[in-house]
């Protein structure tokens, strides 16, 4: 399976729509009327300000006899709109019929100062109406319905005869010519089926998109992050409402291989990672590739943080903690181990610290992107890949080129215990050629020199053993390794209300648990050495 990412944080409102699906259309009309409002309101002011600046001499014939009150009525119906689009009190399609309003009550307005001059017999076409052009910018900006924009767009139009007929009847504003009517309201009546053309064209397009964007039985709903590999978005069954992290891959990252055995080798991943049942273990729901040729996968979301962004938090944690966090580590590995799975790239960046249902400080291992089945019927798909991992958590016989195996997994379950319980990594060079040659040669710092809290003998000893040179000296898997770490009784001792105080702490100063919830997906084959070495 292509590595699992470290989480993706909350996505960001994207106004264009690019991270919303356009089954939410109610949602982005509303994002975009909020935005025509507040550049209405934007240019209102402006205008009313220049206004007060015009010259005397300058329009004084008819001038004075247009309204005062034109241009402080927009600014207000656009302040109304857009305080109207940021309430939490009314629903989209409640959002939507203000906005049906707002463009209505534009349109009068400039019907208003449009006709507040009497015409006369000699008098030429005043300009183009303002109002054709509210029409088809609302029905181009905001993207409605088809149907409503042709309520909106025939009552908006209906605007500009009508205001000319309320100055004919109340003012005493002469009758114009015949012949003038038609110049001054064809174009109107033309908008609004330009405007039901241009929003049929759009939804036609949104469906489209959409139809596009369906994964399966999955629907994409929200993107939440983008990186070179591909994008991972927030995804919904069909049936089940159930939210869940969609990952899509480009086919391009896996071009070097080819199609086939790109297409063998997801298969087996995610076939792989489907078989493990450890709850400790990230959950796939589904996999596939579409006929363009994406490879995509559908996997939980978790809510919480990366053990990496705890331990930037946190720091050193206390051992009680360290082993509660490591049982639930080696729990899921040894379902890998027993299925006969290596994982090859266990670190903080791919343990998931998360809240599941009333539990804190529960344990999901992400990344099985690396996982090496040991079957020899799998051993042509995996001898192209070289050497793989994180340097600062590779055994010592895979920096020299060595055959991995499960041992090597107990290897990082070390790196990952030392630096959860010293605050810092086993070994520290400037360069990654460095780092793994202290793998390969030196000994680890003793833990009882960095630690800032005590650690038991029989704690310090077991990661000591995980940190040893040679394969043979360590436990012999992850199964082991869990024997042994719950002999120590370690993990009892730190209790869920510790775990619970913790995280209310640390979520309220960060936010981590009160926002939506954090996406967690793969990404593609992952090599860490390599990008390192291409950085140093």
């Amino acid at each position: 399976m292509p590595t699992v990412a470290r989480q993706l944080m909350a996505p960001e409102p994207n106004p264009s729509g690019s991270a919303s699906t356009p089954a939410d259309w109610n949602t982005m009309a509303v994002r975009r009327l909020g935005l025509a409002s507040a550049i209405g309101l934007a240019v209102s002011l402006v205008s009313f300000l220049l206004s007060l600046f015009r010259q005397p001499s300058v329009g004084e014939l008819r001038g004075h006899e247009r309204p005062a009150w034109v241009f402080p009525a927009l600014i207000a119906v656009s302040l109304a709109t857009l305080l109207a689009t940021r309430t939490k009190r009314l629903s989209d399609i409640r959002k939507m019929d203000v906005g049906v309003a707002y463009l209505v009550a534009v349109c009068a307005i400039f019907g208003v100062f449009r006709h507040a001059l009497p015409y006369r017999e000699s008098d030429v076409l005043r300009g183009f109406s303002p109002i054709v052009t509210a029409i088809l910018v609302g029905a181009m900006v905001v993207p409605m319905r088809p149907a409503r924009i042709a309520v909106a767009s025939t009552l908006a139009a209906l605007c500009d005869p009508l205001t000319l007929l309320g100055w004919i009847v109340f003012a005493g504003h002469p009758v114009p010519p015949w012949n003038l009517w038609l110049w001054l309201f064809a174009p109107t009546v033309v908008s609004v089926g330009l405007a039901v053309i241009v929003a049929r064209f759009l939804y036609s397009l949104g469906k489209s998109l959409e139809r596009a964007q369906q994964m399966g039985r999955y629907r994409l709903k929200q993107m939440l992050g983008r990186g070179a590999m591909g994008e991972v978005w927030l995804a919904e069954h069909d049936t089940l409402a159930r939210p869940a992290a969609l990952k899509l891959i480009r086919p391009e990252v896996f071009q070097q291989s080819g199609r086939g055995q790109a297409l063998a080798r997801f298969e087996r991943e995610a076939q792989a990672t489907a078989r493990l049942t450890s709850p400790h273990t990230i959950e796939l729901y589904d996999y596939g590739v579409t006929e363009e040729g994406v490879f995509f996968y559908v996997m939980e979301l978790l809510e919480g943080r990366d053990l990496e962004h705890v331990l930037s938090e946190a720091g050193a944690l206390p051992p009680s903690r360290a082993a509660y966090l490591l049982e639930q580590i080696c729990h899921s590995l040894r379902d890998a181990h027993e299925a006969g799975f290596i994982h090859r790239d266990l670190k903080p960046a791919n343990i998931y610290v998360c809240r599941k249902g009333a539990d804190f400080d529960f344990v999901k291992v992400l990344d099985f992107g690396l996982v090496k089945d040991l079957s020899p019927d799998e051993a042509a798909l995996t001898q192209a890949d070289g050497l793989m991992g994180t340097p600062d958590y590779m055994a010592p016989e895979t920096v020299m080129g060595g055959k991995a195996g499960f041992a090597s997994d107990v290897y990082a379950i070390g790196c990952v215990a030392y630096r959860m319980l010293a605050g810092r990594q086993v070994f520290e060079g400037r360069t990654v050629p460095a780092v793994l040659m202290q793998h390969v040669r030196e000994e680890p710092t003793p833990l009882d020199v960095l630690c800032p809290h005590p650690v038991p003998k029989d704690l310090e000893q077991l990661v000591m053993r995980c940190l040893a040179k040679t394969p043979d000296q360590r436990p012999a898997n992850a199964g082991a390794l869990l024997a042994e770490l719950r002999k120590t009784r370690l993990a009892d001792a730190w209790t869920q209300s510790e775990a619970a105080s913790w995280w209310e702490k640390h979520s309220a100063s960060k936010g981590w648990l009160e926002t939506a919830p954090t996406a967690v997906a793969a990404e593609s084959p992952v090599r860490s050495v390599r990008a390192r070495t291409s950085a140093a």
